[in-house]
């Protein structure tokens, strides 16, 4: 549920912690999902992520310079959810665990739609509706990964991770 009150700060940081998850889900995909294209995506993802921190962050200290960090990652997890990349053991687990990573994308996109208002300024909310936006992308680049997995015969080899049989 979006929460109520926060204060601009608390919505950057917000941000910020959320970014973070998706950067370490995108990261763990990478590492659990040995299927070339799907990894690439992955990759590229992630790399999307750090990137959308690294511009909140910026705003933060643009707008708040001095101020300490008022949320953590653990209310960003309570918020945004968290996908349980453990639960990857065969290739329809994949795939859930894939819808998983759709809905925290579609979430976060809907975080940053409904939060953009609270920005003091407008480059800020004009970047809010950019992440709106991107999270609306990587949910469909996700339901575009999944169709093209269920293409695919997949395995989970002796490391666990999700390999193609060819």
């Amino acid at each position: 549920m979006l929460p109520a009150n926060l204060s601009p700060l608390e919505v950057l940081d917000l941000g910020i912690h959320g970014e973070s998850l998706a950067f370490k889900m995108y990261d763990g995909l990478a590492r659990r999902v040995q299927v070339p294209t799907l990894q690439t995506r992955f990759s590229q993802l992630k790399k999307d992520e750090k990137d959308h921190r690294k511009t909140l962050k910026a705003h933060r200290r643009e707008l708040f310079p001095k101020e300490d960090v008022t949320i953590g990652e653990p209310e960003a997890e309570e918020i945004f959810g968290v996908v349980d990349l453990d639960a990857i053991q065969d290739k329809d687990s994949l795939i859930q665990v894939l819808y998983g990573a759709i809905r925290f994308e579609e979430y976060c996109a809907y975080y940053y739609e409904k939060i953009q208002y609270k920005m003091p300024n407008r480059e800020a909310r004009i970047f809010m509706d950019v992440l709106a936006d991107e999270g609306r992308t990587h949910a469909e680049i996700l339901k575009q990964q999944i169709e093209a997995l269920r293409d695919l015969e997949v395995t989970i080899d002796e490391k666990g991770r999700a390999v193609e049989v060819y």
